[in-house]
This record gives structure tokens, sequence and C-alpha cells, in this order.
């Protein structure tokens, strides 16, 4: 592309995908680890727009690693948890699922150890 793209090129732009859109819901719950929380921020602002309840759960190594963490705990508060590994320890899903909740869809962005404890938290679960 930097080779042959010249000012006043045109370039071609499809729309974004989405692969995981959100089902409209009374309650949410959102898991995010790291980088996870970019494709979640939209979703939370969707649910507070539609009033619906939600819970954020976001995980990073470090207070400073969780850039937006203050940011979303000043707009939202109590509803964003915010789990330093380096002092809590990494997130544990199965503390946060609890029985499962039928009314409640939940979405999770992190890497892959992280999406791994949620499917093994949720395994025999209803969809």
């Amino acid at each position: 592309m930097h080779d042959r793209l010249r000012p006043g090129d045109c370039v071609g732009v499809g729309a974004p995908r989405n692969h995981f859109p959100l089902v409209p819901s009374e309650k949410y719950l959102f898991i995010a680890g790291g980088i996870g929380i970019t494709p979640l921020l939209p979703m939370v602002r969707q649910a507070e727009l539609l009033g619906a309840v939600w819970q954020l759960l976001y995980s990073g190594r470090t207070w400073s690693s969780m850039a937006l963490c203050a940011k979303l705990t000043a707009a939202y508060g109590e509803r964003v948890h915010a789990i330093p590994q380096n002092e809590l320890g990494l997130l544990d899903p199965m503390a946060w699922l609890g029985a499962p909740r039928p009314d409640t869809k939940v979405y999770c962005c992190g890497p892959a150890p992280l999406l791994a404890a949620v499917d093994a938290a949720w395994a025999g679960r209803p969809p």
C-alpha cells in the first residue's frame, strides 16, 4: 500500500464487521480483558441508552494498563468492577457468573485464557 498509493488515489472501504451484535435484553454482564474493552465500549453505551441493567468486569495486568478504567468508573460508578491482576489476581468468571440467569446476556472479549475461563464457567448452562 505504501509503495502503490499516492495522494488523491481512491480506496474502497467496506462497512465494519460485527461478529457478536448486542442482542436485546433487560440485563447484561460485560467481561473485558485488556484490549478486549474496545469492542465492548459501544455495547456498554448502548445498554446504558436503553436503560438496561448491566455490569462491566474490566481486567488488566495493572491499573496503568487499564487506560479507560478511571473514565468508565467516573461515568458509570459501581457498575464497573476493575480487576488489576497484579493486585487482585486473575478475574474469576465463576465468582461473577453465579447461578444461571436466563434474563442476562453475557458478552466477553479478551485474551484466549480469559475466554477459556468464561467458557469453562459457562459449561452446561443454557445459551
